[in-house]
């Protein structure tokens, strides 16, 4: 393209070079279930609002002012994010809720005409994409970043994710969106039975590295019922997730976290230092988190694995190693999706190079990576027939920091200490 006469001096802005790759958000949780709307909506068209639609929740009085007062009855999601916003470290939680409210009062009532949320089933949990095109329930879920610029990162669904389908639902969706998805074993379930429903013929039989499984439910103050009730585990254990990339970091793990509202659990889980046979290595050794309890320590997670264990031998297993992966793999993305379509020259491509690089060095840096990360265009890889058509190889190196799940001190009995303290010859 020939240059046009400029006699002076100019300006010209460039907007290729160097970029930035901006990590994705990770304290997101998405909820679907149930909320008493007619305490704040008259009518049926108000209502539409509120039914099958993405509600942000980012502060405990939006969702009553978004879905109605916590009231009895069973809802779900009223008693979700009140577990969730109590869960804070350094003063950080709660994060970014996107709750999902199947609940319609003019539908689902009982033999008396008033509003009944147990009617709510699993189907309409897991929602459906009608012919139109309008996603309900949990296939809400795909559309979120268009709307909102963000997907969820953690999938719930307190009360109904004892339903296998509403698990392998969830496991769908986590998997497509490179999240994670938090279930509970049903109330009353013993300890045996728990640990056996991981095996052959279980319902909780499945070797998901982002299925994280909650046993047993925990206890904690429900002002409506003015009492200490049994509530779901996953919906305290989201909360606890959230507290800890927001005050630390998503490569940290969830495990061994106080949760202050809780004040009992729904059957004793043992734990003892040191001990083998403690119900808490029991449970983890299966891939079931758990809670713990230790005098003057109140009630804790406990469990650093996902439903991988122990199919799963390798680091993906931990949880939070599953979660540093998906966050850098998907920023990584993001950036990437802003170069797609752009010219190969070499320097283009070694922009893209150094961009993922200074990216990896940070997270190095916050201490999520080990150092030796690598991102470089596979001159290998790419053949000239590649580059023709258009399609280029890069290859990344990372390492996510690990837990120190387990301890041990090799302890010796040393006489020489004895000679040495009382001068001894021998």
């Amino acid at each position: 393209m020939p240059e046009n006469f400029h006699h002076g001096p100019e300006v010209i802005e460039r907007r290729e070079g160097a970029g930035i790759v901006r990590e994705a958000k990770s304290a997101v949780t998405m909820i679907v279930g149930t909320a008493p709307i007619q305490e704040i909506y008259d009518d049926t068209d108000k209502r539409k609002a509120a039914i099958n639609k993405r509600i942000v929740i980012r502060k405990p009085e939006d969702a009553a002012a978004l879905l109605g007062p916590q009231v009895g009855g069973g809802y779900s999601i009223p008693e979700a994010i009140k577990a969730i916003f109590n869960k804070a470290q350094d003063g950080q939680g709660g994060g970014t809720i996107i709750a999902v409210n199947v609940f319609d009062p003019d539908k689902h009532k009982d033999e008396n005409g008033k509003p009944d949320p147990t009617m709510v089933t699993a189907a309409e949990i897991n929602g459906t994409i009608d012919a139109a095109g309008n996603a309900s329930g949990f296939q809400l879920a795909y559309g979120a970043y268009n709307e909102l610029g963000y997907f969820p990162k953690i999938l719930i669904a307190p009360r109904y994710s004892t339903h296998a389908g509403v698990r392998t639902e969830m496991d769908v969706i986590s998997n497509k969106l490179h999240a994670v998805n938090i279930s509970d074993l049903p109330l009353g379930m013993t300890i045996e039975q728990a640990i056996a429903s991981r095996g052959k013929g279980g319902e909780y039989n499945t070797a998901s590295d982002r299925a994280i499984l909650m046993y047993p439910q925990v206890k904690s103050y429900d002002p409506v019922f003015d009492d200490v009730v049994n509530q779901p585990f996953s919906q305290h254990m989201a909360g606890v997730i959230v507290a800890t990339d927001l005050a630390q970091g998503y490569h940290y793990s969830p495990s061994n976290k106080a949760m202050a509202d809780v004040v009992g659990i729904e059957r004793d889980i043992s734990y003892h230092p040191g001990d083998y046979q403690s119900d808490t290595n029991a449970l983890n050794g299966v891939g079931i988190v758990t809670a713990m309890n230790m005098f003057a320590n109140g009630f804790r997670t406990w469990g650093n694995r996902s439903a991988a264990f122990p199919s799963d031998l390798s680091q993906r297993n931990f949880i939070q190693t599953r979660r540093t992966m998906d966050m850098v793999h998907e920023s990584v993305l993001y950036y990437m999706q802003q170069r797609v379509d752009g010219i190969a020259t070499p320097a283009n491509l070694e922009w893209v190079e150094a961009d993922v690089n200074a990216f990896l060095r940070k997270k190095e840096g916050d201490g999520a990576l080990y150092s030796g990360s690598r991102f470089f265009f596979d001159r290998v890889k790419t053949t000239s027939r590649d580059v023709a058509d258009g399609h280029f190889y890069y290859h990344l190196d990372i390492q996510p920091v690990s837990v120190m799940e387990r301890l041990t001190v090799d302890s010796y009995l040393d006489l020489s200490i004895v000679r040495n303290a009382l001068g001894l010859a021998a």
